[in-house]
């Protein structure tokens, strides 16, 4: 026996698309005409009453008995793009709970609840960076202790390491260490993109894909890399640096 997913009742596919689509980053996967699949696993099921062969009246939407429940790495550029749609309902405006998370609910365009908020992760690792040691973080945010003492560990491997998610090696710039930590340590925060903002390659990679590197990407090297190009490269010097950011992901 397995858990396989989870299904919603939805009224107008089109528009339940739209919203998984414009604010989660959702593709279908599996599409079954009036049943969809898509990418986190999550299906949506138009015209569930026939389906169940239950009555249409019984249908109870907005029910406010469960959540469906996102993270994200970077809180304040999800709120961003949720100003940008104005229409969806808000169940309470950004808040941070008493375990240090900060965290939002929304409605779906059929009432389901929505909650999105920051991960675990990337809390305990404000408090790493704030100077906490695992003792007071695990205090703070409310885990376990091995849990956090997990979360630490691989906070150090990531900080530590030099090499970026682009596979270029921030030990060799000559602002590594004064004027930037490396992209790493910064969350991708680096001097050269404008203050507050993260740069692209890492907050496709990291963000928005949740992987470690764009070794793991299949579309790498992609339209990005060729945006975020160093100027002073001809051509030829562009291209061998490109192999060698691939060669050095590859070998990780």
């Amino acid at each position: 026996m397995k858990y396989c997913n989870t299904l919603i009742a939805v009224k107008d596919m089109a528009a339940s698309l739209q919203f998984y689509k414009d604010l989660f980053g959702q593709e279908v996967t599996v599409d079954l005409g009036w049943n969809k699949t898509l990418t986190c696993g999550l299906v949506l099921q138009e015209h569930f009453d026939k389906i169940a062969e239950v009555p249409a009246e019984s249908m109870k939407y907005r029910p406010n008995t469960m959540e469906l429940y996102f993270e994200t790495e970077n809180f304040e550029a999800f709120m961003a793009m949720l100003d940008a749609h104005p229409e969806v309902e808000r169940l309470h405006g950004p808040k941070t709970f008493p375990w240090l998370q900060k965290g939002i609910r929304i409605f779906d365009p059929d009432g389901h609840l929505i909650e999105v908020s920051e991960s675990m992760y990337c809390v305990a690792c404000r408090q790493f960076k704030q100077g906490k040691s695992v003792e007071e973080t695990a205090g703070l945010i409310q885990h376990p202790l091995p849990v956090v003492q997990s979360w630490h560990t691989e906070y150090l491997a990531s900080a530590n390491s030099s090499l970026s998610v682009c596979g270029t090696d921030c030990s060799t710039c000559y602002c590594f260490g004064n004027m930037c930590p490396g992209c790493n340590a910064c969350s991708g925060k680096v001097f050269h993109v404008p203050d507050g903002k993260t740069c692209a390659i890492y907050d496709c990679t990291v963000n928005q894909k949740k992987l470690k590197n764009c070794g793991s990407c299949s579309s790498a090297p992609c339209d990005i890399w060729m945006k975020t190009r160093d100027p002073k490269y001809s051509d030829e010097e562009f291209s061998a640096n490109i192999k060698m950011r691939m060669d050095a992901l590859k070998n990780i």
